[in-house]
């Protein structure tokens, strides 16, 4: 079976300028949004997609085929209150769960007067997001940062992953011939996370005999798992893996499906999980084998 998923990703940004000898904030800005770059959809594939945040003096209206700042006037890789904390969303729709990371240029680094911010990789200028700094509303703006003081960027990235989703599929035999035919309907998992920015990379696949459960809960009687990092790239917003369970694995009635892989995580936090009607009943003379794709753009929501 083949199972097709989009997710979307999305950040906000704070910035705030503080006296280096007192740590007192001086000036701050409202929290305000940004666009994902093309460039930055197409890292998630390759690479650490955010390990520093980069601001500059530009004003032009962010684009999404831009890959730099207009203007830099520096970047930092130092973070300060630790690698990140994890928050989730998962009462009302849309859910998502967010990293959030507060970014420290240290005195007098960032002088000047910030218009523009985004977060990127590598020591050169690429970026992943950007955004022109806003005030309450919604205005472009600059934060003056003096000499004496320091910058904190505050960026907060998002992952919403599709809300719910069904379909069907038919199993099929090796010379491809249909043995039986089967709908299904599924949620989001959000499981424990480490915060992280790493290449999206699938993490495996499990089955179960019992129900799926809430988005915060796993699926019911495991019954067998396929730990997996490989993944091809048909396009570069898109990860595709293939895991098989051979005859001996995962012997029983299959009634809930699970699919993980890390998005805004270091490691498994991010999964998809779903019913299948009827159940597939495995026996030790069969192998099953699971194809799935899962793909990502820009936040367009509110």
């Amino acid at each position: 079976m083949n199972v097709q998923i989009n997710n979307s990703v999305g950040a906000r940004f704070k910035l705030l300028a503080r006296k280096a000898s007192t740590e007192e904030i001086t000036r701050e800005t409202e929290w305000f949004k940004n666009i994902v770059l093309d460039t930055g959809l197409n890292r998630m594939s390759v690479g650490t997609w955010i390990d520093r945040v980069r601001v500059g003096s530009g004003n032009s209206t962010p684009v999404a085929s831009q890959t730099q700042l207009d203007n830099t006037i520096a970047s930092t890789t130092t973070l300060f209150g630790g690698n990140g904390t994890i928050s989730k969303q998962t009462t009302t729709s849309p859910y998502y769960v967010a990293v959030n990371r507060t970014y420290r240029f240290a005195e007098g680094v960032a002088a000047g007067n910030i218009s523009e911010v985004g977060c990127g990789w590598g020591t050169g200028l690429a970026l992943w997001n950007r955004a022109l700094v806003k005030d309450l509303n919604g205005d472009p703006t600059t934060i003056t940062v003096l000499s004496d003081e320091f910058l904190d960027v505050i960026v907060e990235v998002r992952y919403y992953p599709t809300q719910s989703f069904s379909g069907s599929f038919n199993l099929l035999n090796k010379t491809g011939g249909i043995v039986s035919s089967h709908t299904y309907a599924g949620l989001p998992q959000f499981s424990e996370y480490n915060a992280g920015f790493d290449m999206m990379l699938s993490r495996g696949v499990s089955l179960y005999s019992g129900s799926m459960n809430s988005i915060n809960t796993d699926p019911s009687n495991l019954i067998g798992s396929v730990i997996t990092t490989s993944s091809s790239y048909p396009n570069p917003i898109t990860l595709k893996s293939a895991s098989t369970f051979e005859l001996t694995e995962a012997v029983g009635s299959i009634k809930t499906i699970r699919f993980d892989f890390n998005v805004i995580s270091k490691g498994i936090g991010s999964a998809y999980k779903f019913e299948i009607d009827p159940p597939i009943v495995k026996t030790n003379q069969m192998v099953l084998s699971f194809t799935f794709s899962i793909s990502w753009g820009r936040y367009e929501g509110a």
